[in-house]
């Protein structure tokens, strides 16, 4: 037995390393392609909370608004509610 390696055999070892070379440079390739569409959906997300957070400002601003509408036009029928009655005869 001999410790010497055939040309033939050292041919496909080379190969096979060229190839493992390539697969893992196309590996690499993908993670930063991936890397980089996950911190682009990252920052989409970000986006999506703060516009979510501006929404339930602007519905609580909302309800507000029309909780004092409501309150005014209460506070109004009954102060003037009697006198609309008697105009038109209810």
């Amino acid at each position: 037995m001999s410790d010497s390696v055939s040309e033939k055999d050292f041919r496909d070892i080379v190969r096979e390393i060229a190839t493992l070379s390539a697969n893992l440079q196309h590996f690499m390739d993908r993670h930063s392609g991936m890397k980089s569409d996950i911190d682009a959906l990252k920052a989409d997300l970000s986006s999506v909370r703060s516009d979510v957070a501006e929404i339930k400002a602007q519905r609580s601003a909302a309800i507000a608004y029309i909780s004092a509408l409501t309150t005014a036009a209460g506070v109004a029928w009954i102060l003037i509610g009697e006198k609309i009655k008697k105009i038109f005869g209810f």
